[in-house]
């Protein structure tokens, strides 16, 4: 059984009790609270239409950030199995501001999203823990106290919150390095990536700059970027010869892009 969405079909409550209970909820600090409880605890799914459509909504509806919401729902792992089509599918919508788009990309740039808040806020009913032989000293959590919890955005995301960074702003380019340089090897990899989509802003030094940091990537499909962007500015022979010299054989195919 099946009904209509905003996005189309979706499976009934029956079929995907996780989403029917996420789809209840009509507010957005609601939304983002249930999120925070648990990133994990939603099954999985590939349709990231869901999380476009809860963003829909309740956009507006409560008092925390729009665009902190889409980073809940962007980096929950329901749909983590399809963070590239989903923050297209965000960004796509026209749901969010530009405003709120850079700051989502802002929060995607880090080694990891670090978010506090008061313990009461998604544990209202409190927690008094103590030790089983009552020898410790009891944990008691009121207003004052504050929990904290961490998110580390896919590779997919770190890709397009680069490329947005340096499209918004091309002074940024050194920075972007050095700050995307930390990240783990796969995420560093997919930010290069990201800079290498957006190189088309750089002035031509800086272009070339960032096309050799991309040449020395271990991950082939980024030297293939970065053999696109070696295209634009020396043309196909001298980039051919180049892609020959790769040791990669899927390096070596690479063949001009098609003109547009």
């Amino acid at each position: 059984m099946w009904k209509e969405s905003w996005w189309g079909e979706e499976p009934s409550p029956d079929e995907d009790p996780a989403m029917a209970e996420l789809s209840a909820i009509e507010d957005a600090d609601e939304l983002c609270r249930r999120l925070l409880v648990s990133a994990w605890g939603w099954g999985s799914s590939s349709r990231c239409a869901e999380a476009v459509d809860l963003l829909a909504r309740v956009r507006g509806t409560g008092t925390l950030p729009d665009a902190f919401l889409a980073m809940l729902l962007c980096t929950c792992g329901r749909w983590g199995r399809v963070t590239a089509k989903l923050i297209a599918a965000v960004e796509g919508a026209g749901i969010l501001t530009s405003a709120d788009l850079d700051e989502l990309a802002e929060s995607f740039l880090g080694t990891e999203v670090v978010i506090e808040f008061p313990f009461l806020w998604t544990s209202p009913q409190g927690l008094d823990l103590g030790s089983s032989d009552q020898a410790g000293p009891a944990f008691v959590a009121d207003e004052d106290t504050m929990a904290q919890t961490r998110r580390r955005p896919e590779p997919p995301l770190r890709r397009w919150a680069a490329a947005r960074a340096l499209r918004s702003d091309p002074g940024r380019l050194d920075d972007l390095l050095a700050s995307t340089g930390s990240l783990p090897p796969h995420h560093r990899d997919a930010a290069l990536h990201g800079l290498l989509d957006a190189a088309d802003v750089l002035e031509e030094s800086h272009s070339r700059r960032l096309v050799r940091r991309g040449l020395r990537c271990g991950v082939g499909r980024v030297r293939r970027s970065a053999l696109d962007r070696l295209c634009e500015l020396d043309g196909p022979d001298a980039t051919l010869r180049r892609a020959r010299a790769d040791a990669d054989r899927t390096v070596q195919a690479w063949r001009p892009p098609s003109p547009s």
